[in-house]
């Protein structure tokens, strides 16, 4: 497995990537999701990515509070070119 990491007075295994085996860390992203009206941004979101493939992994704390906010109206809403490719 992976290195032991000492938090406080718990030891905790740094977790590895699922997919590929590479180093997971901590960080906060801009995540983009399909909301059933539009597609929506969410900035400073929690989660762990792979540093090797960018895997990403939501807390299901952090999927809670996604699903509560786009219940909620937007904090602010911005208009985006839109292109067919074909």
């Amino acid at each position: 497995m992976g290195r032991s990491e000492t938090k406080g007075s718990i030891t905790m295994e740094q977790m590895k990537c699922y997919f590929c085996g590479g180093e997971v860390v901590e960080c906060r992203i801009t995540h983009f999701r399909q909301t059933p009206n539009a597609m929506a941004e969410f900035r400073g979101v929690p989660c762990e990515v792979c540093l090797v493939c960018g895997e990403k992994y939501f807390s299901a704390e952090t999927i809670r509070r996604l699903e509560q906010l786009v219940a909620m109206p937007a904090r602010e809403y911005v208009q985006l070119p839109v292109y067919d490719y074909a």
